[in-house]
């Protein structure tokens, strides 16, 4: 069973969402499409496989993590990720979006970590000049890890189509 740990922007601002409308907020979601079903993605849990690939077991992140006393909701976030990174086979990145701070965070951090990582990323967006997006941590996380790839894409089913087809890591 391989263990994915997905990363990537959300497709709705996270101020529009609250508990009573977040499974409809995030229907359309990445998340939702890669596990098969938007509930598996929101609400922290061990883990749920795949079904559209019956190998992979999705392990995170999750829009509400787990709740650790004491911690803010941003440390439960960070916390709760770090971990399961640290479970992972595989990091799936998702750079198609501006703005993935978190996710190049995250990239990061499973470098240090010589975690097999998959970055997505689309040609208009991120390009290996000064004045593209993600070049800077792409290419610091390729020193830290060799084990990236880095795949370019224009169509995010291209991500989902992958994870589908994943055998062994």
């Amino acid at each position: 069973m391989i263990k994915i740990f997905y990363s990537g922007t959300y497709n709705v601002r996270h101020e529009l969402i609250n508990k009573d409308n977040v499974e409809i907020m995030l229907k359309e979601d990445l998340r939702s499409k890669i596990v098969g079903n938007v509930h598996d993605t929101i609400y922290a849990s061990d883990g749920v496989v795949l079904k559209g690939n019956k190998n992979v077991m999705y392990i995170g992140g999750f829009y509400y993590e787990k709740e650790h006393p004491g911690k803010t909701v941003c440390e439960n976030v960070v916390y709760e990720e770090l971990k399961q990174i640290d479970k992972c086979d595989l990091v799936i990145a998702n750079l198609t979006k501006y703005s993935a701070i978190a996710s190049v965070t995250e990239i990061l951090y499973a470098a240090f970590h010589n975690k097999k990582i998959v970055i997505f990323c689309d040609p208009d967006v991120t390009s290996y000049e000064v004045e593209g997006e993600y070049w800077f941590p792409i290419l610091t996380a390729k020193q830290l890890d060799k084990n990236i790839e880095i795949k370019f894409i224009k169509d995010e089913k291209q991500i989902i189509d992958y994870i589908n087809n994943l055998g062994e890591v």
